[in-house]
This record gives structure tokens, sequence and C-alpha cells, in this order.
């Protein structure tokens, strides 16, 4: 026998060998067994008020031995959760389990292996070379004595153990640690994969998230690799290196192939060339409509589907809420739209998908917009006593703004046309005419065209401007016609001299039409007009200069006609007053200086003529600007030079 196996070791004066035997117990007390222990051993046995509270059945065969007697019943003991303790040469210490730990059991250095299997408590340090302390506290937890209420102590530094529990559970889990604590490369084998395609980081951080990634269905179980396989990325050589059984080889070899393949880039940058759009208004379209779609989708609780470039591995995809991906008529939210002012482009970069759909939405956009010439006359017209307006003087009927007939010839004022049943090719300023009436043909086609005459005012009439401008769909047009004149914005005076220092800047006074159209696909134009017409009414001394006294006249209005129908625009009426004198004698000097004047106040109102013609890319476009042109006196020059295409083969001459 060992010496020191038990805690309740007789005195010396007691021989261990000597024969005890035979022992009967029947449902005894603990008492009664701590008074047999304390015979047998000699020895004064210390003990709480309180045990726990059994009964102790035991028989003992009459060969046995007083060391056999006392070790079964230190088992005894144990089993029902007391424990013996070595207090000295002369003591021993009884204690429920519970408290055991922290009565300082024997600490045993050595093996436990060779020490007869026991119930006595005993305290001893595991120290593991190879295998992880740390996972083999989960593995021995559920072969621990639970009365002891003792759980294993970690030594991080040192990878031990210190676990406190009987010789017999000291002895298994010494045992089973001799058998995990050892080197595995035995059983390791390791294999490089060279790459070809993809990233050696890349290619371990997929392989992590597909092979030790948790389960993500519930009830499902995930599909893991042993804890002895290791997979590493060697970025200097763009490999992988894997470790581990060998049998595993054949899975992995299939594995890396398909995942090495050549792919293209999930994102792409492209140029896109515009012929008509502007680059930043398209550019700030296509990102009105991103952030919109993005709104849209977080408020409908949907993901905007992406597509990553970055090479961090990404965690395994969870139970969504909704659903992935968006439709396919939708961008990505790695979309980029750049606008190239030089060169009139939009660089992009995204998917294939964003490339896709910005080329078919760029190319509906990217369009050549409505033109449409406008052709505009601007007259003043006297009117008299009895005239309301204008058009009352001129003869015009103007029904919702257009000139839809003609009562009457004013002065400086005719109807150009022929008559409405004619056959003859008409050019685009012009429009067949009932020649007696001035009014719409049947088929609701203006009948007329007005004729104004340019020459300087001639009777109630004068005309101030005969312009023609051409502009694009929803494009404003401006025209000014009048001059520039110096007016007085502010002054400074110095403060020691007293002299005024005028603030002087340049003031546009004239007629400004500006016209905003609107242009449907059935020719229909729509337009916004604003009128501004400033004259000088007089002057007014500032600071000693002259200032003119600036008369302003606006109005906005917003009308719609066909292509070639005439709009006409008054109301900005005004009162002149002019000086009248009377000739005294047949001497115009002296006639004029010794005659008599009288003050003729005068009321004038402007009216403004616009014809809209739709431009639809054809040689008819120019037909009018072409006749008028040709007909002028310098007509041949003009033909000529237009004539004079470059490239163009010239004619041959005609043959006599």
């Amino acid at each position: 026998m060992v010496p020191g196996v038990a805690a309740a070791v007789p005195l010396p004066g007691l021989s261990g060998s000597d024969q005890i035997g035979p022992v009967i117990l029947r449902d005894e007390t603990v008492a009664q067994v701590l008074d047999l222990m304390q015979r047998w051993t000699g020895k004064s046995i210390l003990r709480p008020q309180a045990l726990p509270a059994s009964v102790y059945t035991l028989s003992l065969p009459a060969s046995i031995t007083r060391d056999e007697a006392l070790l079964a019943l230190e088992t005894l003991l144990n089993l029902n959760g007391i424990a013996v303790i070595q207090q000295g040469d002369k003591f021993l210490k009884v204690v429920p389990n519970l408290v055991a730990k922290a009565e300082s059991p024997q600490l045993i250095a050595g093996s436990v292996l060779g020490m007869p299997p026991s119930g006595r408590i005993a305290t001893k340090i595991f120290t593991l070379k190879h295998a992880n302390a740390q996972e083999l506290v989960g593995q021995i937890a559920s072969s621990l004595n639970t009365t002891l209420a003792s759980k294993p102590v970690y030594f991080g530094r040192n990878n031990a153990l210190m676990i406190t529990d009987s010789i017999s559970n000291l002895q298994t889990i010494e045992t089973l640690t001799a058998q995990i604590d050892r080197p595995q490369l035995d059983l390791v084998v390791t294999k490089s994969y060279p790459l070809k395609n993809a990233l050696a980081a890349d290619m371990v951080a997929k392989l992590t998230s597909m092979l030790r990634s948790p389960a993500t269905v519930t009830g499902g179980a995930p599909f893991r690799l042993s804890t002895g396989t290791i997979f590493l990325a060697d970025e200097r050589t763009n490999r992988v290196l894997l470790m581990g059984s060998a049998d595993q080889h054949d899975f992995f070899d299939k594995l890396i192939d398909t995942l090495d393949q050549k792919s293209n880039p999930n994102t792409k940058t492209d140029v896109i060339f515009l012929r008509h759009a502007d680059a930043q208004q398209v550019a700030t379209l296509v990102t009105s409509l991103v952030t919109g779609q993005t709104t849209a989708a977080a408020r409908a609780g949907n993901t905007v589907r992406t597509a990553t470039v970055n090479r961090a591995p990404t965690p395994a995809p969870t139970a969504a809420a909704g659903p992935a991906q968006m439709g396919a008529d939708e961008f990505s939210s790695n979309l980029t739209v750049l606008p190239d002012i030089r060169s009139n482009s939009v660089v992009v970069s995204g998917t294939h998908d964003d490339l896709r759909l910005l080329h078919e939405l760029i190319e509906k956009v990217d369009v050549v917009l409505p033109q449409v010439r406008i052709e505009v006359v601007i007259a003043e017209v006297k009117l008299s006593d009895t005239d309301i307006n204008g058009f009352n003087t001129l003869g015009l009927t103007v029904t919702n703004g257009k000139l839809v007939g003609v009562g009457g010839v004013g002065a400086g004022f005719n109807v150009n046309g022929v008559p409405a049943t004619t056959n003859t090719l008409l050019p685009q300023n012009q429009s067949a005419v009932n020649a007696t009436q001035g009014t719409l043909a049947a088929n609701g086609n203006l009948s007329a065209t007005i004729g104004l005459n340019t020459t300087p005012r001639k009777g109630d009439l004068r005309v101030l401007s005969v312009p023609a401008i051409t502009t694009t769909h929803n494009k404003e047009a401006t025209i000014f016609v009048g001059e520039s004149r110096p007016v007085i914005t502010g002054a400074t005076i110095a403060p020691q001299t007293g002299q005024v220092t005028s603030q002087v800047s340049q003031r546009d006074i004239g007629i400004q039409l500006k016209v905003l159209p609107l242009i449907g696909k059935d020719g229909a134009v729509q337009l916004q007009v604003s009128q501004s017409v400033e004259d000088i009414l007089g002057s007014v001394l500032l600071d000693g200069n002259d200032q003119p006294i600036i008369g302003r006249r606006t109005t906005d209005s917003f009308v719609s006609a066909m292509s070639g129908e005439i709009i006409v625009l008054g109301g900005l009426q005004r009162k002149v007053t002019t000086k009248s004198t009377s000739r005294l004698g047949p001497i115009p000097f002296l006639g004029d200086l010794f005659g008599s004047s009288t003050d003729v106040e005068e009321k004038q109102e402007l009216i403004i003529f616009l014809r809209p013609y739709v431009l639809n890319g054809s040689a008819v476009d120019n037909l009018d600007a072409l006749s008028r042109a040709t007909s002028s006196a310098i007509g041949p020059e003009v033909k000529k030079a237009l004539d004079n295409v470059p490239g163009k083969v010239p004619a041959a001459p005609a043959q006599k």
C-alpha cells in the first residue's frame, strides 16, 4: 500500500496491517461512523456542529486490514457529502464537501495514477504542452464531483488547470489528459494552392464564410470543418496554404478550382458622350433619380442591390425581413455619375446593369429638342379719342390673343395675301386670304398675314422693330431694342473737402421682349411672353447732373397658338404731350418764331405681333428667310454666297 493514500492514517502505534474484521454497520449515524474512525486511527476527529444527515450501512469481511477499513470508511463518507482532511499528525478534520476546497486539501504534485482509487479530496495541477487547457475545461466538466461545487481554475499564462476532486476523478482526468495532450503533426498534411485569377486573401475570406459560418436556418446543421483544418493566405506568392487531413484534399481541390475562375469586375467605368443634352443637367437628373429610388426603397423597407468591391471578409447573410434585390430597372448604390463639361460627356461608374440602364436612359434624354422661330413686329399706334385700343385703330379682330381676321386697312397697315381658292404654292410666311373680307378660311388656318409698312411713321402707325428669334423647347429667348445710358446710382461725399463723387452704371432703355416657348408634338406652341418698354419721359437735375426720367410699361402673358398663327399682344398705353406750332408768315424761321404754339396730348399704345413657326429640320424651314434675303437689294450677292457650299460640285453650264 502506498503511504498517505488515505487521510485517516493510524497513529504510529497502531499497525495498518492488523486484522479488524468483520465489520457490519446497519443504518448507523454519522457520529457512530466517525467514532469508529477515531478508534481505528487513534486520532481526534474535529467536526462542525452540522454535517449532512445520512444513515450508513457497511459490511466488511473478517480478513480486512485496518488501512483497508479506514479507506472504505473515508470513501463512504465522501459518497454522502463529507470530506476527511488531515490536520497535523494527531487530528482529522471532517467537513461537508461544499467547503472542502476552502479547507486546504492536500496538493498532489506528482501522478495520482499509482494511488488506489478513493473518495479522498485532493488538489492537482495539470500542465498541458500541446492541447488547449481552456478547451479541456468544457470536456471534463461533466465528470467532476458536483457536491464539491468546485470549478477548475484556468492559468492562461502556463496553459494549466488546477482541479480539486476525489482521487478517483483526478486519476480519470490525468488519464484523459495524457491522451489529448499530444502533438497532432503526424495527422496534418500541408498543401499549397497557387491562384491564377482570385486573390489569396479573398479566397481565404470566402472559404471562412462558407465553411466556418454558423447555421443560418433554424434547425439546420451548419457545414463545419474539424478544428485541425487551417487555411491561410500567402499574399506574397498569391497562394492558399491548407493544413489538415489528407482526406480533405480532394474536396478542397474541386472547391478552390471552382472559385478560382476568371470573372468580370463588379464595377466598370464608361464615358457617355452627349450630342444634344447638357452634361451637367444629365448628371443632375441621374443623381436625383438614384437618390429618389434609394429613399423610396428605404421607406418600403427594401434594400437596394449592391455590388461590393472591397476585399474585407463579409459576414454570413442572415434572415432578412425584405428582399435582398430590387427590380432590374433600378440602379445600385455603387453608381457614380460625374459630368465632363469640356467634352460634354458623362463619366459613369457602376455595375453592368447600371451602365445598361444609363445608356438606355441617356439615349432617350439626349435628343434634339423642338425648335421654333418667332417672328416679331413691334409697333406703336396712335389712338384717337374714340378708340379704346390699338386693335380698333388697325381694324384687327383678335380672339384669345390670336389674330383671326382683318376688317379694314389702317394707315401704314395692309393685308398681304392671295385669294383663298388659289392653287399657287405660297411662301412660308404667306397664307390664303379672303381678299374681300380678310377673315379665316373654311379650313380653320390663318387666312391673312400681316404686312406692316416698315418705313418711318405714316399715319397712325409707327413700326419700332421687326426682329426674328429662334430658340428651342423650354429655352428662353430675349429681344432688346434700345440704347444704354449712364445713370447715377449713388454718391459719396469726401469728409474733408465735401466733394461729391457720383457712382454711375449703364442702364438699358428700350423695348425688351422675353419669350419662353413650350412646343407640343402636334405643332402647338405655348408662349410665356414678358414685355418691358422703357422710354425717356423727361429729365431731372440731380447733384448738378441731368438725369433722365424713365417711364416703364410691362406685361406678362401666357398664350397658345399653332405653328404659323399670329399672336397679337397689346394694352401698353401711355399719354404723350407734344407741342404743335402754327407758322406766321411765309418765312419759315420768323413764322415759327412769332407764330402760336399749343400743347397736344396724344394717347399711344404698343402692339406686338408674334408668329411662331415650329421647325422640323427640313429645307422648308429656311424658305421664308431665303425669300426675304434674295428679294432685297443685295439679293444676288446673298444667293451667290449661299449657293457656294464647300465640297459641292458646280452645276454644268446649260448647253446652247
